[in-house]
């Protein structure tokens, strides 16, 4: 996929429900995008949606008309978009490794260990997205890139649930899985998304200014490194013995393991021969729940004690190069086959500012799958053109963390540098204003980007409700063929905006796409839409009225997946076609206003069946295949968890909805309710 960086995004209409949401989206996966934001601030149309953007100077507001021809030809001359797309009408895995350092010292844990951790210290909120977890101290750092190598405090740590496609970098700095739309840094410092496979970004130095560090007997770094290269542990259930294992082929570095045993412990090990290796072993209960809560049990599970980050840098490098005589080589070369290990050697080589190179290797018929092997030295040139990518299926949480006075955070093996998302805490109108916007609007862009020439990619967002109404006991879905046949004056008008678009294809070769999406919910969203409207309904201590028999079906979809695929028309989608975007979820309003009760704890007499509204059509349903097959685009949000979230969100922004309701006086119950929902964006 492309990228907006040092590019120019016209968006116009970006200051309502799906615009400022794709604004959002834009500045926050795309650090040096500039995006011109052109607005009439109507009905919809709200300052406030975007009122965090106000301090960016990657974003410039414009209130202007799509219809004042004069004022938008200026946007053109003095902006020269390299995008223009027209509303005018989401990580990393749960078992990725991020270094942290707290007051107790440094450590390593995966993001699911860590969301446990901080949960139990901090309350879980909701989030347009999914969770959040916000730090209220500076106590939890995590490695950034700033200043080459500084441990920032850990604002917040998000989390949504994702079913999808994850990718999974392997390359010779550094192996990393995130999913498709989460931005790395390559190696030039350029934001780039794990598909397009970049050079990843690294660290390999910290700045430990200040540090108060630890210190152990080296005779005990010596025994830790022997025991966790070389060494495992066992209960034996028949004769209730605790066997502390190292194994070797040098017999007289056994020995001084188990002189170090001795000093350390007060234990004598016994060493014996078997075939090839000797082996040393101790017989104490003490010694294997040490070693057991320390360094692990098993080569797979295998870890170094988290003191190890604290020592001074004379002790780590005895450290490393007592791993390294364990494993029995001289030339730099260390391998493990724990996951956990690799991430820490990481960091142990990267606090160490030692170079180095990490290679993958697959097993097929061993108790492991997979060993990491670490070369430093002359061996750290082994294997330069190491670059892979794996894609991978993933049902589970993914996570992304907010770090102080940075955008990004190392994890993975090698210290990848990600970049991180900022986390939000937080009319009726006649048929000539629908023409004005959606048919004299889209004439005068098209004419704009006719005459410039220098746009990329015009993406126009159209709606559904072009096509008319299918019956309710019908299968059948709208596709990209399906004829126009608009049941109002709104549905009329988008429609002769598609095909103006379509013409100035054909004709001047303007490369237009053209989008149809289902029914968006989520944050933002002008309170007359039909969730929004029964979420206020219920704080105000009203009925929901539900029109004729409550059985009107439309496919909703959540606004951040609706985000997605517009992203990707933008860069992917051909010049001169449309592409439907649904998310397969079919429920009527009936079904809608159930929900809602069951979040405030109210039953069925909450509802009111009223007037059937003209020109209501019964059911909505989006055939999304083309967008699916050729773009590659799926839905990540479950509609539940989502629906959940956007209900809360409009719980915790009670002054947006007031802000709302002065600005437009759209609760005046004397306006006719079909009025309300008349409204489009």
């Amino acid at each position: 996929m492309s990228t907006l960086n040092n590019k120019t995004i016209l968006i116009c209409g970006g200051a309502g429900f799906i615009g400022s949401n794709f604004t959002r989206y834009i500045l926050e996966k795309y650090p040096l995008a500039m995006v011109v934001n052109y607005d009439k601030l109507t009905y919809s149309g709200n300052v406030d949606n975007i009122r965090e953007h106000s301090d960016n100077p990657r974003h410039i507001f414009i209130q202007g008309d799509v219809a004042d021809e004069k004022q938008l030809s200026s946007v053109f001359v003095m902006y020269k978009p390299d995008y223009v797309i027209n509303f005018a009408a989401e990580s990393i895995t749960e078992t990725t490794y991020i270094p942290l350092h707290t007051s107790k010292g440094t450590t390593m844990l995966t993001f699911g260990e860590l969301w446990e951790q901080q949960k139990k210290k901090h309350a879980v909120e909701k989030t347009e997205r999914g969770e959040a977890i916000f730090l209220n101290h500076h106590n939890v750092k995590v490695l950034s890139f700033l200043n080459e190598g500084q441990w920032m405090p850990l604002r917040a740590l998000t989390r949504h649930w994702y079913k999808g496609k994850i990718i999974r970098l392997i390359q010779k700095h550094g192996i990393v899985e995130a999913t498709p739309n989460h931005s790395i840094y390559a190696s030039n410092l350029e934001l780039k998304n794990p598909t397009d496979n970049p050079e990843v970004l690294v660290l390999r130095n910290v700045n430990e200014n200040n540090k108060k560090y630890r210190s152990v007997s080296k005779e005990l770094l010596q025994f830790l490194a022997a025991f966790i290269t070389e060494g495992s542990t066992t209960f034996n259930k028949a004769n209730g013995s605790y066997i502390t294992e190292i194994s070797q082929a040098d017999k007289k570095w056994l020995e001084r393991i188990a002189g170090s045993g001795k000093k350390l412990f007060g234990i004598t090990g016994n060493i014996a021969k078997n075939r090839s290796v000797y082996r040393l072993q101790f017989n104490n209960k003490k010694l294997f729940y040490y070693l057991k809560k320390e360094c692990g049990t098993y080569a797979v599970n295998k870890q170094m004690p988290s003191f190890i980050f604290d020592l001074s840098p004379n002790l780590r490098e005895f450290f490393w190069q007592k791993l390294l005589e364990g494993d029995g080589t001289n030339d730099g070369r260390y391998t493990t086959v724990s996951p956990k290990l690799a991430n820490q050697l990481g960091l142990l080589l990267t606090l160490q500012n030692i170079s180095y190179t990490v290679h993958e290797r697959k097993f097929k018929n061993k108790k492991w799958k997979t060993a990491y092997s670490f070369r430093t030295g002359k061996n750290s040139h082994y294997g330069l053109s190491n670059k892979k990518q794996e894609i991978v299926e993933y049902d589970g949480w993914v996570y992304d963390a907010e770090v102080g006075l940075s955008h990004n955070f190392v994890c993975g093996i090698g210290n990848v540098v990600c970049h991180n998302t900022h986390v939000d805490r937080s009319i009726h109108v006649g048929a000539k204003e629908f023409i004005l916007t959606n048919v004299l609007g889209v004439f005068n862009i098209l004419e704009r980007i006719k005459a410039s020439g220098n746009v990329s990619k015009y993406v126009q967002v159209s709606t559904d409700e072009v096509y008319g109404s299918l019956e309710l006991d019908s299968t059948e879905r709208f596709h990209e063929k399906t004829r126009y046949t608009p049941s109002a004056p709104y549905a009329a008008t988008k429609a002769g905006g598609d095909h103006l678009c379509n013409a100035y294809f054909k004709t001047w070769g303007v490369p237009v796409v053209v989008t149809h999406c289902s029914n968006n919910y989520g944050p933002y969203q002008y309170p007359e839409k039909l969730i929004p409207f029964f979420i206020v309904r219920m704080l105000e201590g009203k009925k929901l009225p539900i029109y004729g028999d409550g059985k009107h079906i439309r496919d909703w979809i959540y606004v951040l997946d609706h985000c997605r695929a517009l992203e990707l028309c933008l860069f992917e989608g051909l010049a001169g076609q449309k592409y439907h975007i649904g998310a397969d979820n079919e429920i009527n309003n009936l079904q809608i206003a159930e929900l809602i009760l069951q979040k405030f704890g109210r039953d069925s007499s909450w509802i009111e069946f009223v007037a059937e509204r003209p020109g209501h059509d019964r059911r909505y349903a989006i055939d999304s295949t083309k967008i699916r097959m050729e773009l590659g685009w799926e839905p990540l949000y479950n509609f539940q968890f989502a629906f959940d979230a956007t209900v809360d969100w409009y719980l915790n922004n009670p002054t947006w909805i007031e802000n709302v309701r002065q600005r437009t006086g759209v609760f005046n119950p004397h306006i006719d309710l079909w009025k309300i929902h008349e409204i489009k964006i």
